[in-house]
């Protein structure tokens, strides 16, 4: 039977033409959560904008990134993986989470790898979250706290920052509940930079309810100077090595100090209970071959690791010594970007990109996130910044 008469026979026994039908309401199609969600929007790329910038360099310090390549033993390791694409990732990521726990000597059964820290983020609401309950953490914070609560049609509870940019880990304790599961601490926390201190950090932990998970961002520690900042391994370590009952969570990436963005590569050390958990939500493939095995090459390149971290220190201070000079107060960072406030960020963010210099704009709250850029990036974002307020 051809197609047309077979679709006549249909209408005429009452089947509709789905493709026809125009009665579909969206608004009401998907769940209501969802509608209230926004989409995440990405920093520029250099090229959306190479037609209205007025240099021939462009230097993208608005999404944290790093301004080198990745490490050599993560480009030969990939290299050599290329002809093997035509199969399917280690599934149960071993490799990875083997180099990863000889590493940091963490038990293999609490680390737990995703396809970025996006993805383990999500993939703990999913797994924690229930209809009633809700989430804390600090703002202005990572987006992904929020989302990931949207997510789960939750309640998330917002805390001011401290004046310097770090969370308030008090007013963090005063906003949970018994209805409290999740509460993030980000240090250094995105975008302002700063740090908890270790002391101040041990001590909230052992204050947070024993029912509710303590979950704590440590995405940009490898760029941590400061002594007395905390040291989020250590904390992880005092809870699975004693008889403590705090529930901890630490987030580590590869995106950053290791420069391997572009393939999502992000690990938990967690308990063994929630991994297991997380293991049966997970895409079973979620982590790509290419990241598993430049994230595994990357660890063990301590030399490599050692000069970036003091480029990004030496490239910081020029940057807060150049806003200083300016007048323009700056929140002391820790990470590898650098918190300003400065009068209409939007006209500022504005003129910058003119100038190749692609920041990040948070006009709400006052100010602009700058990426530490190399060398180059450093001087020609000193220079800009010094023509913006001649």
């Amino acid at each position: 039977m051809k197609l047309n008469a077979a679709k006549a026979v249909l209408v005429l026994l009452g089947y509709k033409d789905l493709r026809e039908d125009k009665n579909l309401n969206w608004n009401t199609f998907f769940r209501p959560n969802i509608n209230n969600m926004e989409a995440y929007q990405p920093g520029l790329r250099e090229e959306q904008i190479r037609e209205l910038v007025e240099v021939d360099q462009i230097y993208k310090l608005s999404s944290n990134e790093s301004p080198l390549p990745p490490f050599l033993a993560a480009l030969d390791a990939m290299q050599g993986a290329l002809q093997g694409l035509n199969e399917y990732p280690d599934g149960s990521g071993y490799h990875m989470t083997k180099t990863i726990s000889e590493h940091y000597g963490v038990p293999a059964e609490n680390i737990c790898c995703g396809n970025g820290t996006n993805e383990i983020l999500t993939l703990i609401a999913k797994t924690c979250l229930t209809a009633g309950s809700n989430v804390v953490y600090g703002w202005p914070s990572f987006i992904v706290y929020r989302y990931s609560a949207q997510l789960m049609d939750v309640q998330f509870r917002e805390v001011p920052l401290l004046d310097n940019g770090a969370y308030n880990l008090e007013s963090l304790l005063a906003a949970i509940d018994d209805k409290t599961k999740l509460v993030y601490v980000c240090t250094p926390n995105n975008p302002t930079g700063a740090c908890v201190s270790h002391a101040d950090l041990a001590s909230f932990i052992q204050r947070v309810p024993e029912d509710v998970l303590i979950v704590l961002d440590a995405a940009y520690e490898e760029f941590v100077t400061d002594l007395e900042a905390a040291r989020t391994l250590d904390l992880f370590k005092d809870t699975i090595n004693s008889l403590d009952k705090h529930a901890v969570v630490v987030l580590r990436t590869f995106s950053k100090i290791y420069a391997l963005a572009g393939i999502r590569a992000g690990y938990a050390f967690a308990p063994t209970m929630l991994v297991q958990a997380i293991n049966k939500i997970r895409e079973p493939f979620n982590v790509n071959s290419l990241a598993q095995l430049a994230a595994a090459a990357s660890l063990q390149d301590t030399t490599e690791l050692n000069r970036r971290q003091e480029l990004n220190k030496n490239c910081r201070e020029r940057l807060q010594a150049c806003f200083a000079e300016l007048g323009l107060r700056y929140l002391p960072s820790q990470a590898n970007y650098v918190w300003v406030d400065i009068p209409n960020p939007q006209q500022a963010f504005e003129f910058l990109l003119k100038r190749g210099i692609i920041v990040r704009s948070f006009a709400a709250a006052g100010g602009l996130r700058i990426g530490v850029g190399d060398e180059a990036g450093t001087a020609s974002t000193i220079a800009a910044f010094k023509e913006l307020l001649r």
